[in-house]
């Protein structure tokens, strides 16, 4: 009995493992529950590295606009618990954010409660 308990066990930390392995260092997906706590860490023009640092990973490049000098792209996340993470970033700086939380509520960057 013992020894299937310690398989089962093992099991499923190698399967944990795996998971976590097969998501890190994809852009786009993170560990990071995103709401609004987490938005208020984020200020504008923040530094997109910055911002990188406290998401747990890049975000997946989904639209950039190079009409102007400073060309606006856009990053999403997908976060844990099913989060979301939307930001619009010009010249390497944070201009917009907006955070879906786990409980379908969305916080921006200039209503997020500072």
């Amino acid at each position: 009995m013992i020894k299937k308990i310690t398989a089962l066990t093992l099991s499923m930390i190698f399967s944990c493992m795996l998971v976590e392995t097969a998501f890190a260092g994809q852009p786009g997906t993170t560990g990071t529950i995103f709401n609004r706590r987490f938005i208020q860490k984020v200020k504008p023009m923040m530094p997109y590295d910055q911002l990188v640092k406290i998401a747990g990973a890049e975000g997946a490049k989904v639209g950039e606009e190079k009409r102007s000098p400073a060309p606006k792209v856009a990053y999403h996340w997908d976060g844990g618990r099913k989060s979301v993470l939307d930001v619009n970033v010009v010249a390497g700086k944070v201009v917009d954010a907006t955070v879906t939380s786990p409980k379908n509520k969305k916080f921006s960057l200039e209503k997020s409660g500072n």
